[in-house]
């Protein structure tokens, strides 16, 4: 029976109704198809953006910065980004404009709000456009993978977002519908992702409904 609900979700159900997964990285490959340079904070333990590199810029150059030694090898493993950087994120510097794109995905809600707030003045004179995924409000979770950072810290909202300049989209299904780690809450899980599926097309206009916001912002 297993097997063949994994049958029908791949090859039929998902056709139909995208995960999750699948928005996010047409979203992701629409925003950067004209990026030569990308800067990917908090990479974690594998980048999205491997899943959308074909889709960009033959050459395009992807730096990976994460503070966390294990993430960063595991994306070296995956051959992801052209180089990496082991740093706190706010540490990150560079001159004015000298990336075409930063992208935080499941990162700003790992740290405090004003500490967060004072980094995006910084980071909004390096780059010319920033991505964020984050969940939408705050959402528990703790430390896993022996990793401190893993812990969230802060929830943001499609109001706060967008009272920051960004345009703000919804993912992941209705939020009442996952809990933490962005797990379904229905089971079996296979049941509960195709109902977070089915889902996604209430949210992805209307954020204040989803369990994640991916938000967009030009930089002038």
């Amino acid at each position: 029976m297993e097997k063949t609900l994994k049958y029908i979700y791949k090859n039929t159900f998902k056709v139909f109704f995208p995960s999750a997964g699948d928005i996010v990285e047409t979203f992701l490959t629409r925003e950067l198809r004209d990026a030569d340079r990308i800067l990917d904070l908090g990479c974690g333990p594998g980048s999205p953006l491997g899943r959308v590199k074909k889709d960009l810029r033959p050459g395009v150059y992807m730096l990976g910065v994460d503070d966390f030694e294990p993430y960063i090898q595991k994306n070296k493993i995956d051959k992801i980004h052209s180089e990496y950087l082991k740093k706190n994120i706010f540490d990150a510097d560079f001159p004015a404009k000298s990336f075409d794109c930063a992208v935080l995905l499941d990162v700003i809600e790992h740290f405090e709000e004003k500490d967060f707030l004072e980094f995006l003045a910084k980071l909004e004179r390096m780059v010319k456009k920033i991505i964020i995924m984050t969940p939408n409000g705050f959402t528990n979770q703790n430390e896993y993978d022996g990793n401190v950072y893993q812990i969230h810290r802060s929830g943001w909202t499609a109001k706060q977002m967008r009272g920051l300049g960004f345009t703000c989209y919804g993912t992941s299904g209705l939020k009442f519908l996952r809990g933490e780690c962005a797990l379904a809450r229905i089971k079996p899980r296979l049941i509960g992702n195709m109902i977070c599926n089915l889902s996604e097309p209430l949210v992805y206009k209307h954020p204040e409904r989803a369990y994640h916001l991916i938000c967009v912002k030009n930089i002038k």
